[in-house]
């Protein structure tokens, strides 16, 4: 995932204003965000101690989604192919930068958890479990 503020609608540039918006309905203080291809789960808490905003979603995913794996995070993929997927994920996030210092920083920071992803990587927002009013579902593409 690029940084968070790339965001783009439809190619125009997301208002400011939605920044600070509540991000779900109703306001809640507090969401969990989870993806099936994630063994891990996004806790959001509400920056402004009212509401979880549009903001604390994208920067808790963001933050999250660039913390590095460990070993043995790496070996609890389900297969070897998906290992192979998210390697290739991981080969094409720091090939992609075509700063020469941006490109050896990304390339020896070693496999992120937005590999996980396996190059699904466009944000597309949040939708519910239907489990719970806190829990929430990450949808990418």
């Amino acid at each position: 995932m690029d940084h968070p503020s790339t965001i783009t609608r439809n190619h125009h540039s997301i208002s400011s204003r939605a920044f600070p918006e509540p991000a779900t309905n109703p306001p809640m203080p507090f969401i969990t965000i989870t993806a099936s291809s994630l063994p891990w789960t996004i806790k959001v808490y509400a920056s402004n101690r009212a509401f979880v905003t549009f903001e604390d979603v994208v920067d808790s995913v963001y933050r999250t989604l660039r913390t590095n794996i460990t070993q043995s995070e790496f070996n609890s993929f389900p297969s070897a192919s998906d290992q192979r997927r998210a390697s290739r994920a991981y080969e094409q996030r720091y090939r992609r930068q075509r700063n020469g210092r941006l490109y050896e920083e990304e390339k020896r920071s070693g496999m992120k958890r937005v590999d996980f992803l396996m190059g699904h990587t466009r944000f597309l927002g949040i939708s519910s479990s239907g489990r719970r009013p806190d829990e929430w579902h990450l949808n990418v593409t």
